[in-house]
């Protein structure tokens, strides 16, 4: 949970959270699996301190990323998370929901790529 208000200006960054379903392929009659958006979101970076990167070794945490986007925009731990101009998808690892009950809030999630899954 933040407890201070993040600046409106570092939402700068846009990713995708969809599902990845089996498409057909017009060309060789098969189905490809393509990953598919149900939802683009702003997000702001979130940076770990140096002690909190030291606890995470050794833990299924230590190589994750964690944004912040507004509260209650990401409910659902089963999507998978594309960023632009990537073609690495990520899976939702946790959502740290905001509880302060301030008018705007807040969750942090963390993401952790997908080992040899392409998009």
């Amino acid at each position: 949970m933040i407890t201070t208000q993040v600046a409106v200006n570092r939402f700068n960054h846009k990713i995708y959270f969809g599902t990845v379903k089996s498409v057909a392929n017009d060309y060789s009659g098969g189905y490809d699996q393509q990953f598919v958006t149900q939802l683009t979101l702003r997000y702001a970076t979130y940076q770990r301190t140096q002690t909190q990167q030291y606890a995470l070794l050794g833990t299924e945490l230590e190589d994750t990323t964690v944004i912040v986007v507004r509260r209650g925009m990401v409910t659902d731990k089963s999507l998978t998370a594309v960023f632009p101009g990537s073609t690495s998808q990520y899976d939702i690892v946790t959502i740290s929901r905001d509880a302060a009950g301030l008018p705007v809030g807040y969750d942090l999630i963390t993401l952790k790529q997908q080992k040899g899954v392409k998009r």
